[in-house]
């Protein structure tokens, strides 16, 4: 069976260690070692996974022998390529230099969901489902870019940009395109309605309809050199569509916490990600853009499934008193039954399991030979 497979089903295990725990002690030793065991299989992956792998380990051999001079128009940016040099020259084991990244990027996702959701374990098993421990173990750079970007958030909702500006320049060392994140500091000030949504959805609508030309122009003036190469299209139609849904649904069911930062910046961010993305019908490589933003799915499925299933107020249930109160009265004594939580997001899991096979696309995780 494929080793993504046995990762789902082994956090499905801490899931549920989680959910039984009685004390926040022993919920905080369950996160935190499920929170170890993706590391450790970060880690222990065979280089063989995926391309971009292979390229790294193979910069891994050229980058010690490179001059300062060459270190600053390297293909890669300075921060990965300074933290190659100096791991080579100081460690045997090429290994150290998964272990460190594993640390860079799991760690500070794992301290954000610990400090911005209600359910931090719900949080990380969504970080699997949703396919971004997957990039993690392909797109090294740009997710310990994203892990840096965790903690611009207590900057973001201060108000204080130049703390805010600095933690942006420290991603863009590992990955270039981290700028694009400047975008959600301009947009958190502006006031969350319906008309927001309307204008961001015509743009989705514009880009979708003159993506091409658009991507066209701006690689003409910014990377000439690259104007006679053919954009690739590799769909992106379902995460278009998801990334909709959750805006949508979240705005009508969050509508009343929408001021609340740890609501607030999620939804913004899902919010651009869904405007962005159909310029990955045009141009693949966008995806690159969008995953700086579709990483807030995460702690929106938290929040939804908190209020669909933690809260007998929420607005769905009100709905349903009122247009069908037979169902309702059936289902609220559901929210105070022991086995509630177990089964919703056991229910939770099994439906994102067909989003997480198919963001793999027949990727194969494999473990190192160990000698």
């Amino acid at each position: 069976m494929n080793g993504f497979y046995w990762i789902y089903l082994v956090m499905i295990a801490f899931l549920l260690g989680y959910t039984f725990c009685k004390t926040q002690e022993h919920k905080r030793l369950v996160y935190y070692s499920a929170c170890g065991f993706l590391i450790l299989i970060f880690v222990l992956q065979d280089y063989s996974v995926s391309l971009d792998i292979a390229e790294y380990m193979r910069q891994w051999e050229i980058i010690p022998a490179l001059t300062f001079r060459e270190m600053l128009v390297h293909k890669f940016e300075i921060g990965y390529v300074l933290l190659c040099w100096f791991l080579e020259r100081t460690f045997v084991s090429d290994r150290v230099l998964l272990l460190v990244l594993g640390v860079l990027i799991l760690l500070p996702f794992c301290r954000s969901y610990e400090e911005e959701t209600e359910n931090p374990m719900i949080a990380l098993m969504a970080f699997v489902a949703l396919g971004m421990y997957m990039h993690a173990i392909i797109f090294w750079r740009q997710l310990v870019a994203m892990a840096i970007l965790t903690c611009s958030y207590r900057f973001l909702r201060n108000g204080k940009f130049l703390p805010f500006l600095l933690v942006v320049l420290a991603a863009m060392t590992f990955h270039k395109t981290a700028i694009v994140f400047l975008g959600l500091y301009l947009l958190y000030k502006v006031p969350i309605s319906k008309w927001l949504l309307l204008v961001c959805s015509g743009c989705t609508l514009v880009l979708g309809l003159f993506g091409r030309p658009i991507i066209e122009f701006g690689i003409s003036v910014i990377y000439p050199r690259y104007s006679q190469m053919e954009l690739q299209r590799m769909g992106g139609e379902t995460l278009l569509a998801l990334l909709w849904v959750v805006t949508i649904l979240s705005y009508w069911l969050l509508k009343d916490r929408l001021t609340e930062a740890r609501v607030r910046i999620p939804f913004l961010m899902v919010l651009i990600g869904a405007t962005l993305q159909p310029l990955c019908f045009t141009f693949f490589w966008w995806l690159r853009i969008v995953l700086f933003f579709r990483v807030a799915l995460v702690p929106m499925t938290v929040l939804l499934y908190t209020e669909l299933f933690c809260r007998k107020d929420n607005r769905a249930m009100a709905l349903l008193q009122r247009y069908l109160p037979g169902l309702h009265c059936r289902l609220l004594p559901l929210y105070d039954r022991k086995w509630f939580p177990v089964i919703t997001q056991l229910l939770l899991f099994a439906v994102l399991f067909v989003w997480y096979v198919s963001e793999l696309d027949g990727a194969v995780y494999q473990m190192a030979p160990i000698i």
